[in-house]
């Protein structure tokens, strides 16, 4: 039935799995660096439980198996991409998101890059070039998605002309492409999202290649698309009795929700804000948009912008139209914490008497209760109730617990710091600093916030030996760091 080489076999001139997690974590330690990795946690939460359903399909399927590590993430980009690293990391831009009319063709683009991941595609490019070679490739992937969020960081990274050149190097071969859609097809198949959608994702990508021509999307220039692989995805999908499952073509509310957050935060300058309540407030008058849900999410929409411009009456309005125009259709329990997570950021925002900041208090102490699991929600109730200074011990408490729910999020520690700092803890305060920092990449940061908790007067015997441990660590993490740069750039 197949005609594609085994792609996916191991080569003798890729990299080990142990050296492609350790490019990988470099990587992405560079990205956290510069600011590239966008912090929404609804968004990304929602894209790491759809990736999660087509991990496990994958696994099923026997393409990877459960000590194959993945890590999903955003990155605050326009442009319709996403992308794989070594090391399982997978980057999907928000532009991605915002383009797709449905949400499994997002999943279908983001079940192709598995595809590349377990077929060892990624780790095979980079094991091609020696190993100087491989970390200016990455240094190329990192200057460019640096670029839009930090030009100067970027440029320090590698000139125009490096990156142009080496992009070249990092566009996957045609036989890689046609083994990552085969897999990526059949992924989206036993997940449950419909497998047709990576056909009409790939047709909308083909249809601006060729209107934009020099200037077509980017995800195209890594990833060759010709007429042959899209007429090769549609017969797979007419042959093949598998991919022909009843799918679930609809989209999550919770998936158009967010979308229109993220089209209304794309631009949060007067202007960009501005654009986007004038193409939103249009859209409601758009007759080929009837859809109660796609109403909605307009009005979601229009909430976040309102509470961007400070105008948190129109934001309460538009919040209550958001939840009036799906009222009675299926229920989504996933999607209510993201209203309840907006009414929290409108008090926030808005809370100036004593008595608001009552309200407020009690507000968040009753969301973070009610959602536990929420991150935003979680995130968003410890800096109201810091906000509204009423009773800083049970704000600590629910820090600490964010913290070891969350140990991961760097804005979770940031927050426990406040916290601390407020209760007076300076030991507390530089170990949670300490561990944003660790977090962020930025490692000699983290360690001189360490020494400080070390020196504070209020540490005791089991906090000092628990920093002592962490500085052994973080010293030697360090270390490392620094002979990985001296190697790359004597081997340049």
């Amino acid at each position: 039935m197949d005609h594609l080489p085994a792609l996916g076999e191991a080569a003798v001139d890729e990299l080990s799995p142990a050296a492609e997690q350790r490019l990988g974590d470099q990587i992405f330690q560079q990205l956290l660096r510069v600011g590239a990795v966008h912090d929404d946690p609804e968004t990304a939460d929602l894209m790491a439980r759809q990736a999660e359903r087509l991990l496990a399909a994958s696994r099923q399927l026997g393409h990877s198996s459960e000590d194959r590590s993945f890590r999903f993430f955003l990155v605050k980009d326009p442009t319709i991409n996403a992308f794989a690293m070594p090391g399982g990391y997978v980057g999907i831009h928000t532009g991605l998101i915002t383009a797709s009319d449905r949400e499994a063709e997002v999943m279908s683009v983001v079940a192709h890059e598995i595809g590349h991941v377990t077929q060892r595609h990624i780790a095979r490019m980079f094991g091609q070039q020696r190993q100087g070679s491989a970390v200016m490739i990455a240094a190329a992937v990192l200057a460019a998605l640096a670029a839009r969020s930090s030009p100067d960081a970027a440029m320090g990274m590698l000139s125009l002309g490096q990156t142009v050149a080496l992009r070249e190097q990092l566009a996957f071969s045609r036989d890689a492409e046609r083994e990552a859609d085969r897999v990526g097809l059949q992924i989206l198949a036993e997940s449950g999202f419909d497998p047709r959608a990576m056909s009409s994702m790939f047709e909308r990508l083909g249809q601006a290649g060729r209107l934009y021509d020099n200037n077509a999307p980017t995800y195209l220039r890594t990833h060759p698309l010709t007429s042959d692989r899209i007429a090769d995805i549609q017969s797979r999908l007419q042959n093949e009795p598998s991919l022909g499952r009843t799918a679930d073509s609809e989209n999550s509310l919770e998936f158009d929700w967010l979308r229109a957050k993220l089209a209304a935060l794309a631009d949060v300058r007067v202007d960009g804000l501005r654009t986007a309540r004038s193409r939103m407030l249009l859209q409601l008058k758009d007759p080929k948009r009837p859809s109660a849900q796609l109403q909605s999410a307009t009005y979601f929409g229009l909430a976040w912008v309102s509470l961007q411009q400070r105008d948190f009456a129109a934001a309460l309005d538009y919040r209550a139209k958001a939840q009036a125009a799906v009222r009675g259709q299926r229920a989504e329990p996933s999607a209510q914490p993201l209203l309840d997570h907006l009414h929290l950021q409108i008090l926030s925002s808005s809370s100036e008497t004593a008595e608001q900041k009552k309200e407020l208090d009690q507000v968040a102490s009753e969301m973070a209760a009610r959602y536990p699991y929420s991150r935003s929600v979680v995130r968003a109730a410890i800096h109201a109730r810091l906000t509204a200074g009423f009773n800083v011990e049970d704000v600590a408490a629910l820090a600490r617990l964010a913290a070891q729910q969350w140990p991961n999020d760097p804005q979770v520690w940031g927050l426990l710091a406040r916290v601390e700092s407020a209760r007076g803890k300076k030991t507390a305060q530089h170990a949670a600093l300490a561990e944003q920092y660790a977090l962020a990449g930025a490692t000699a940061s983290a360690i001189e916030q360490l020494t400080l908790a070390r020196g504070a007067s209020d540490a005791d015997f089991v906090m000092l030996s628990r920093i002592d441990s962490r500085l052994t660590t973080l010293r030697a993490a360090l270390r490392r760091e620094q002979m990985e740069r001296q190697q790359a750039g004597g081997k340049n």
